[in-house]
């Protein structure tokens, strides 16, 4: 999986994983990716990090490490999941 690849399904998950845990049915995923849960929403946003590590597999960090607009959020998690060597069709026989 190359890293656009691996972008492209961290923001999907982390996009849904927001409107799943924040009331923003009028806003927009550009508009979204812009917000600052911990800063701008004024409900309990550790459960956001928290699904997102979970989801990932970066269960050992502390959701400090990915904390920032949704858009940083995103980048930290692409650089932060590890390649499961099963999760890709690029393999190799042995």
């Amino acid at each position: 999986m190359n890293t656009l690849e691996k972008e492209r399904i961290v923001k999907k998950n982390i996009l849904q994983i927001f409107k799943e845990n924040f009331d923003v049915s009028q806003t927009t995923d550009d508009e979204i990716l812009n917000i600052k849960p911990d800063r701008e929403l004024s409900i309990n946003y550790a459960v956001y990090y928290e699904s997102i590590l979970d989801i990932f597999f970066i269960e050992d960090m502390e959701p400090e490490s990915i904390k920032g607009t949704v858009k940083d959020t995103i980048k930290k998690v692409t650089e932060l999941w590890p390649m499961i060597p099963n999760s890709s069709w690029e393999w190799q026989m042995q």
